[in-house]
């Protein structure tokens, strides 16, 4: 992604998580004066634990809506985000200090069944993060919601700016390079050794307990036939099969 694009994002998170703070200072200056209205179990702070689930977790939908390939973007899992931490932390709030209550709910959510298939496997651990920050809001515990939004936040931004984990970029290789065998992990020293003798550079894009695929940037003067030779005439690598396959011009 781009440079522009990364840095706006990171600029409006940091402003909203500035006025985010001004807004709790005030809050936590001024609510004391209202303590009956907010006292535990009360209409008030319910409000105060339902605003903080949903002021938490906005940003995080935020940031996926952004960070999301097309592809694999889920509308419902950003709606689910924003209210799945709102009814937590209700929840928690009714049933809090209350054992036979807590009893009653897991009784009403086991005979209750949710069946969703995700687009991303990633996307249950935002469900995950969602269900925690509704549990912090329901028992007050909203600085831990926040320091666990934060680092989250962080570490999704991080690997979305630096594309950790992506497929490896091989546009700009001449060719493909598969090597076969009974145990493909072993093999992977000995076919570098003859990369190093063929090849200008390569990089392993797939493996697999049989198998091994490079992409490879020949030197100008050899060739792949070349190449597959020495990788099926090596006696120490028990290869069963090797080819290359070049890229069109």
């Amino acid at each position: 992604m781009s440079e522009r694009r990364a840095s706006g994002l990171i600029l409006r998170l940091t402003a909203y998580y500035l006025v985010l703070a001004v807004a709790a200072r005030f809050v936590a200056r001024t609510l004391p004066q209202w303590g009956p209205y907010f006292a535990e179990k009360t209409p008030g702070a319910a409000a105060v634990a339902v605003i903080g689930a949903l002021t938490l977790m906005c940003p995080i939908a935020w940031a996926y809506m952004r960070t999301k390939p097309k592809v694999r973007y889920d509308a419902s899992l950003v709606q689910t985000m924003i209210v799945l931490p709102i009814v937590i932390s209700g929840v928690v709030l009714i049933v809090r200090d209350s054992v036979a209550l807590a009893f009653s709910l897991a009784g009403i959510v086991a005979a209750v069944r949710f069946r969703n298939t995700l687009k991303d496997t990633k996307d249950a651990v935002y469900i995950f993060l969602a269900i925690a920050v509704g549990l912090a809001a329901g028992v007050q515990s909203f600085s831990v919601g926040f320091v666990v939004t934060v680092i989250f936040l962080l570490v999704v931004l991080i690997l979305w700016r630096f594309d950790v984990g992506s497929e490896p970029d091989t546009s700009s290789f001449r060719g493909r390079l598969v090597v076969e065998a009974a145990w493909a992990p072993g093999l992977e020293p000995v076919v570098v050794s003859i990369l190093e003798r063929h090849a200008k550079r390569w990089k392993l894009i797939h493996s697999e307990p049989t198998a091994l695929t490079y992409a490879v940037q020949l030197f100008r003067e050899g060739s792949g036939d070349a190449l597959v030779t020495a990788v099926r005439n090596e006696p120490s690598s028990q290869v069963t099969d090797a080819r290359f396959e070049p890229r069109g011009p």
